[in-house]
């Protein structure tokens, strides 16, 4: 049973009991009521609030039944998930905590309670002041690779999803976000207008202090590096370097010739770059550019 819903149904139950007990036509008396009140909840997980909207005290048992049957299971789902809402922040409120620096074996600790609450993959460090959340009423997770390295001051939204592939590294005090929300929206519905925007980084990203991943960019590409408080608010290529507010490519860490070359040593025939769209991209936002830089200086 849920103590801390229980004991919202007990406070404003009884309150809603003599509201309901003084309507035009009521027969019943408060104590009557409020007893029904906790019978719906108790039997149905039915809260105060829903009872007194829907006035069931005026219903006859299968009117009544039926109602209630239809907010057992939003109710239950949505008691489920505030609780562990509120589990993680009591988590992220003992293990992000600056104590865990004092030694290697302190942060062990650290590194396997992130590990066994969230899934992470072998060999991830985390700082202190790492913060995880979710919003929404959504069941979305985070995972990642091995090797990956989350620094302090991170704080990670992953509402709407988040893969971190292997030697990913997030360096102090970055922020990742991964929901938005509509611009109109029906206030009744659980996601509040939510739009989730899953987020996927790939291997060999290394994210600089304080940079800023906003919701709807969808991937950042292998090997890519974000510097130092970017603002990114659309997809990075592979081994693209981005820096700025908004972030802008600036040049590549592999020319076409080099990176068919790393990725035939590393990766098999059916994960690797599209050659010839990295091409394109590569001349686009890094060769075609010197060319008019040297033009611009020419001049």
């Amino acid at each position: 049973m849920n103590i801390r819903r229980l004991r919202q149904v007990i406070e404003y139950g009884w309150k809603d009991a003599s509201t309901l007990s003084k309507g035009s036509g009521v027969q019943r008396g408060r104590w009557s009521i409020f007893i029904d009140i906790l019978r719906c909840f108790l039997k149905y997980n039915v809260w105060s609030n829903q009872y007194k909207k829907e006035s069931l005290h005026l219903l006859s048992g299968e009117e009544k039944k039926k109602i209630c049957l239809s907010y057992q299971e939003k109710n239950t789902f949505r008691d489920k998930w505030v609780d562990s809402f509120f589990a993680n922040y009591k988590f992220l409120a003992k293990w992000s905590s600056l104590k865990y620096e004092r030694s290697a074996a302190l942060q062990a600790k650290r590194r396997a309670a992130y590990k066994e609450r969230y899934g992470l993959g072998e060999n991830c460090f985390i700082g202190y002041d790492v913060i995880f959340h979710r919003h929404h009423y959504v069941e979305s997770q985070i995972r990642t690779g091995k090797d990956c390295l989350i620094a302090e001051g991170t704080n990670i939204d992953y509402t709407g999803g988040l893969v971190m592939e292997d030697h990913v590294s997030l360096s102090e005090g970055v922020k990742i976000l991964t929901h938005n929300h509509e611009l109109d929206f029906d206030a009744k519905d659980l996601t509040k207008g939510c739009i989730l925007t899953p987020l996927t980084i790939r291997e060999n990203v290394w994210i600089g202090t304080r940079a800023i991943i906003m919701p709807g960019v969808r991937e950042i590409g292998r090997g890519a590096i974000i510097s130092a408080d970017s603002y990114v608010n659309a997809k990075v290529p592979p081994y693209a370097v981005v820096m700025g507010n908004p972030a802008k490519i600036v040049g590549f860490r592999l020319t076409p010739e080099e990176v068919k070359v790393y990725e035939e040593n590393h990766y098999p025939a059916e994960e690797r770059t599209d050659l010839e769209q990295y091409e394109k991209v590569y001349n686009k936002y890094f060769i075609d550019r010197i060319k008019d830089i040297k033009k611009f200086v020419n001049i």
